[in-house]
């Protein structure tokens, strides 16, 4: 599979990882009986809340996800005040990165279109993992920590891995990040709970860091669609 499906598989799964359940009660509060929603009423709607995109394989095109995000009321604001009448420039998509990867509130999708196997996830999960402390989004030790737990985290995709029609689901709210794996028929398979506070940013930076493969035509969508 080329370079670009195993950035979005690594990143699918990069921020499952983080933190533990040690606060379950807080976070189980909060989060645990959430279904997540792209149409959530905590999260803003209409110009400058959303954004869309389909992965593909770069040679053949073949469609590997679409990815969707929407931000809270307070995100969408400040980003309708940066982008509104501009168009997309590197200096424009540092200022909206930065917004968004501050937002209290968001909701990110992934929507798969292809199988992806348990074990090419996990290899490529560890690469994205180096590219991550590389790029000063998590230090060594989690980096290290990370590495150490995907056997356990995931056994429950030990033998399926990811299949098309898959939902890759967080939810991210100041209590916390819940992460979901929903089967096409609407089986939960991960449902993750994570209360450390740094989760919630390191979600979204791996969608909108500056060499992610989802920054530009994510935040291209946002200023062209403005919906």
């Amino acid at each position: 599979m080329a370079s670009t499906m195993s950035t979005v598989v690594a990143t699918a799964g990069l921020t499952l990882l983080l933190g533990s359940l040690a606060d379950a009660a807080l976070a189980d509060a909060a989060l645990a009986n959430r279904w997540p929603s792209l149409d959530s009423p905590e999260l803003g709607q209409g110009p400058y809340s959303s954004m869309h995109m389909m992965l593909q394989k770069t040679f053949l095109r073949i469609n590997v996800a679409t990815i969707d995000v929407r931000v809270d009321k307070q995100a969408q604001a400040r980003l309708a005040a940066q982008a509104r009448d501009k168009t997309y420039s590197d200096a424009l998509s540092s200022q909206l990165a930065q917004t968004i990867m501050s937002a209290d509130r968001a909701v990110v999708q992934m929507h798969f279109a292809r199988d992806v196997s348990l074990n090419r996830w996990m290899g490529v999960v560890q690469d994205s993992l180096e590219q991550a402390r590389r790029a000063g989004l998590i230090d060594a030790d989690l980096e290290r920590r990370v590495k150490d737990g995907l056997p356990q985290w995931f056994a429950a995709l030990k033998d399926r891995g990811y299949e098309k029609g898959d939902r890759l689901i967080y939810s991210m709210i100041p209590e916390g990040t819940l992460t979901m794996v929903v089967s096409a028929g609407n089986q939960m398979l991960v449902h993750r709970v994570d209360t450390d506070p740094g989760a919630r940013r390191v979600v979204l930076s791996s969608y909108f860091a500056p060499e992610s493969d989802f920054r530009e035509p994510l935040l291209r969508s946002l200023l062209a669609k403005k919906s």
